[in-house]
């Protein structure tokens, strides 16, 4: 089997086995069906599979641990989580493509993980409507599913208090800009990798706006949703180093998540920010 570049950061060669097997089975069933615009086998691994584990690797995971990933198109970033975590960690993994779904299915029998995966199909806003999903889970995560802030609302809900989510967002705990909130100037980008963009397109990219007038933003509503954006410090005690981590102090109002149009209609004025 041809080697990743990156598995310089010594993945357990049974793991990495199940992270290439998955890597494969997203490569041939794009030759059908597009969930990906990445079409080499070892770009998908690099980009998108490894590229979902590499921010959350030193994260502690006890065993009994249980996550959500919004928006999980094809798997990601929640398949390479469940392999890379082995048993410690439990996952349910949501969607609204039918198509992608039974990808979803076909992964989970032919990797063996049933035990750890479960797919619901449906809108994050009306699962949320279960009593059972809301404050439930330990962590979040989202990746190349929307605007951070339609991630951060979808997201939030579901977490327990003292859990966390976790946005993949091109941003690391030593942008002194991003955390001092000193007017950071750039394009705001949803992915880590380009390439991970291909993988849901429910939503449209974040496009342009004011970094750090989205940050500010981001702050602000995470304390609506019962939660606060992590401080440099506490995303260093989480040994997360890059991304958008997000903790949950209390309960999420009841009035959250809002209906889909409204939360789009913010997004569309903080592009204008």
């Amino acid at each position: 089997m041809e080697t990743s570049n990156y598995n310089s950061l010594m993945i357990p060669e049974e793991i990495n086995i199940k992270l290439h097997e998955y890597a494969k089975l997203i490569h041939d069933y794009n030759k059908t069906t597009n969930i990906t615009g990445l079409k080499d086998i070892m770009s998908i691994y690099n980009e998108l599979v490894f590229g979902s584990i590499k921010p959350l690797m030193k994260v502690d995971v006890p065993r009994g641990t249980s996550f959500v990933d919004i928006g999980t198109g094809a798997g990601i970033p929640g398949i390479p989580l469940i392999l890379y975590f082995g048993g410690n960690i439990k996952g349910v993994l949501i969607d609204s493509n039918n198509k992608k779904i039974k990808f979803l299915m076909d992964v989970i029998d032919v990797l063996g993980i049933h035990d750890r995966v479960t797919v619901i199909q449906g809108r994050a806003e009306e699962i949320l409507k279960e009593k059972r999903y809301r404050d439930s889970f330990n962590f979040a995560v989202a990746r190349a599913f929307a605007h951070p802030l339609v991630a951060l609302e979808y997201g939030l809900p579901f977490i327990k208090q003292g859990g966390w989510m976790y946005i993949y967002y091109a941003v690391t705990v030593n942008d002194s800009d991003f955390y001092d909130n000193k007017g950071l100037r750039r394009k705001a980008g949803v992915g880590i990798e380009d390439g991970s963009a291909g993988l849901h397109k429910e939503e449209e990219n974040t496009g342009g706006g004011d970094l750090t007038g989205i940050i500010q933003y981001l702050q602000k509503h995470s304390h609506a949703l019962g939660g606060h954006m992590a401080t440099r410090e506490e995303a260093i005690r989480h040994k997360v180093h890059e991304g958008l981590l997000f903790i949950k102090d209390r309960p999420t109002p009841n009035n959250y998540p809002r209906k889909h149009a409204v939360v789009k209609r913010e997004v569309m004025k903080l592009r204008n920010v």
